[in-house]
């Protein structure tokens, strides 16, 4: 898939740079054969004065030449600064498709080591409880407790699968499911309270304030996967203990979604390529937060398909985030 990708993107400047070789191929044909010629044509006016047996060339044909040679060296200079600029053109683009390539592939490199980080902690989590509750038999509550451990690793990996999955089919175009009418506040509810646990291990505090007569209408599993997604980076966020606010509100034909928290923030610069796929932000955070790079990539996507809109904004790291989607309101809702 991430082949497939980095060929489909490098194509486009492939064609472009075989077009601009084959026209400097073709312009430097011409010029060696138009010299060629041209240097026929004197050859044959010099050797006809010299069979004539003319004591002197007229001045008219040395007039002649010399007018001919300045066209000739003018019409080259223009063409030379063309044929020059096409080489620094071709240049720019082959600097700038190494560039584009070469942080693509440090992305990828990146996205495998933390997927095999993320997917590794669950799994150690998921086998030492899975042999405590093996081998040592413990009692009732704290049986429970690893019970619910278990549940929250099973959720973790299946949420980095759901991604990945979801990902392959944004990237191969197949059609998702049709929208439907969804009541936001309910798709909300069972979003926070899957990340139920996952709040409650970080110490984070997740605040819901969304009216019951939000109805918007988008494909059921896709803003599943934009809650999902932004709930969830939220809390990451405010690992060491914080506070996520969920606020939904109605205006302009619109339904406006905002995901606040307190947490680690980013630099203001980075708002437009945190959605880029495999892209984390640079910094202490980022090992700290962890992540694959996807999920908001697929916030972006599921939104952009739904009609909708998406943004970030933070003052910076250490001082919060606040992503906000708006998707257009049920026809029977808007004003």
């Amino acid at each position: 898939m991430i082949r497939l990708g980095v060929l489909r993107s490098a194509r486009p400047m492939q064609v472009g740079f075989l077009i601009l070789l084959t026209v400097c191929s073709a312009q430097l044909g011409y010029w060696m054969l138009d010299e060629v010629r041209y240097t026929a044509r004197v050859e044959a006016r010099l050797r006809t004065a010299y069979e004539s047996g003319t004591p002197a060339v007229d001045p008219g044909v040395l007039s002649r030449l010399h007018e001919e040679r300045f066209h000739r060296l003018n019409r080259y200079a223009w063409e030379g600064a063309f044929f020059l600029a096409v080489l620094l053109a071709s240049m720019a683009v082959v600097h700038r498709a190494v560039r584009e390539e070469s942080d693509l592939r440090r992305r990828q490199e990146d996205f495998l080591a933390a997927m095999s980080h993320e997917l590794k902690s669950p799994l150690a989590s998921l086998r030492l409880s899975v042999d405590t509750i093996a081998m040592r038999d413990p009692p009732p509550t704290r049986r429970a407790e690893l019970v619910e451990r278990l549940q929250a690793d099973l959720g973790r990996l299946q949420r980095m699968i759901t991604n990945v999955l979801d990902t392959s089919r944004l990237a191969s175009g197949e059609i998702r499911g049709a929208p439907e009418r969804q009541v936001l506040a309910d798709d909300v509810a069972a979003v926070v309270d899957e990340m139920k646990g996952q709040a409650l291990d970080g110490a984070s505090r997740v605040h819901v304030d969304v009216p019951n007569d939000l109805v918007i209408v988008v494909d059921p599993d896709g803003v599943r996967t934009v809650l999902r997604n932004l709930v969830h980076n939220a809390i990451k966020a405010t690992n060491g203990g914080g506070d996520v606010h969920v606020h939904a509100e109605r205006g302009d034909g619109i339904v406006r979604l905002q995901v606040r928290d307190n947490g680690t923030g980013f630099p203001p610069s980075e708002a437009t390529r945190l959605f880029d796929k495999f892209y984390r932000v640079e910094g202490d955070n980022r090992a700290r937060t962890g992540g694959t790079g996807l999920g908001l990539y697929l916030v972006k996507r599921c939104v952009e398909l739904d009609g909708g809109t998406l943004f970030a904004e933070s003052e910076g790291p250490g001082r919060g985030a606040c992503f906000t989607v708006t998707w257009p309101a049920a026809p029977d809702l808007a004003p």
